[in-house]
């Protein structure tokens, strides 16, 4: 068991740097975390609560990467200001309610709520650097529901192979429209929603040689013009997973988890503003990479509860044009089945 342990963990990360979604993770981290939790166990009913903190400070040009001053002196035009972020966090709590309708079929809705922080360096047509920091941009995000189905498994209980699909839409319901206090649009990818109707889809299939337990997870956000004519790029996201049950009620992972995220459009070129600033300039937009995440996982005893606690750190980033990329996130979950 330990040599097949070892040679799994070797073909993870071997596997080639091919794709997986918004920035690096948006709605796939939530989906695919709810795959592996505890709250798709429930009988009649699963809730869990996951919190992301994403930091983002480099910034890359193709899969290199350029300081803030580097970036503003190759894209500065004469006679114009030009601004760069500096650092990103952002956090997101995410609500998951598992609602199973029968032996084979559940239906799941994830209700995030996200504050984002940017700080920012301006170079002016003078040549004078200004750091700023932004307001703060918080509120509820875009509600989605799914439904997942077991379209095979060999057992109900304690399964050794199983497949599950699934199908959802994401709805519009956080802000878009949130401004500075200058009047102007903050940053599309800072604004709390998206503003559009998105499908879903998900294929997940688990083999499990107890105590060890394998997950390879297909995600696919397809993506609509928002109600302000912006519409990020369609995204594709493939995790593969390794989890190895150590103790009666601690699990530790390894996860490989590729993103390929398509370049974003502004039809109506409300939040673009190419000659000023760089994130907001959809060239700018679209990326692939690939994250390692350990984890680990703790059943509490004597309860329905669980928890996670997952790190990731990118091993491979190619991104377009020039962006600030993620360095490192943590997420931690807990889940209840009834």
């Amino acid at each position: 068991m330990k040599k097949l342990l070892v040679a799994v963990i070797a073909a993870l990360l071997l596997y080639p740097t091919g794709v997986m979604a918004f920035g690096e993770c948006g709605m796939a981290c939530c989906v695919a975390g709810a795959t592996g939790s505890g709250a798709t166990l429930a009988e009649n009913f699963g809730v869990a609560l996951l919190y992301e903190n994403s930091y983002m400070k480099t910034i890359r040009k193709g899969t290199g990467s350029v300081s803030p001053s580097e970036a503003i002196a190759d894209n500065q035009q004469p006679m114009n200001g030009y601004s760069v972020p500096t650092e990103m966090v952002m956090q997101k709590y995410t609500l998951t309610v598992v609602r199973p309708i029968d032996e084979r079929l559940m239906a799941v809705a994830f209700v995030p709520y996200l504050i984002n922080d940017m700080d920012m360096r301006m170079r002016s047509a003078m040549g004078m650097d200004m750091e700023m920091t932004m307001d703060t941009v918080s509120g509820l995000g875009d509600i989605s529901v799914m439904a997942l189905y077991t379209a095979y498994t060999d057992a109900p209980i304690r399964p050794t192979k199983k497949l599950t699909i699934g199908a959802g839409i994401k709805s519009p319901t956080g802000a878009t429209d949130e401004k500075k206090p200058n009047g102007a649009r903050v940053h599309a990818m800072m604004q709390t929603g998206s503003g559009s109707w998105d499908a879903l889809f998900l294929a997940n299939y688990m083999r499990a040689y107890y105590p060890l337990v394998l997950q390879a997870n297909l995600f696919y956000q397809l993506t609509t013009e928002s109600r302000d004519g912006y519409e990020f790029g369609n995204q594709l996201a493939i995790d593969l997973v390794a989890r190895y049950q150590v103790a009666d009620y601690i699990n530790l992972g390894v996860e490989l988890n590729g993103i390929n995220s398509e370049r974003d459009k502004d039809h109506d070129g409300k939040f673009s503003s190419p000659v000023t600033s760089m994130v907001d300039n959809t060239d700018n937009t679209g990326l692939t990479s690939v994250l390692f995440s350990p984890s680990l996982q703790v059943k509490i005893p004597n309860s329905s509860a669980s928890f996670e606690l997952k790190y990731q750190t990118p091993i491979y980033q190619d991104v377009n044009g020039y962006q600030q990329v993620l360095d490192r996130r943590l997420l931690a979950s807990l889940s209840f089945a009834f």
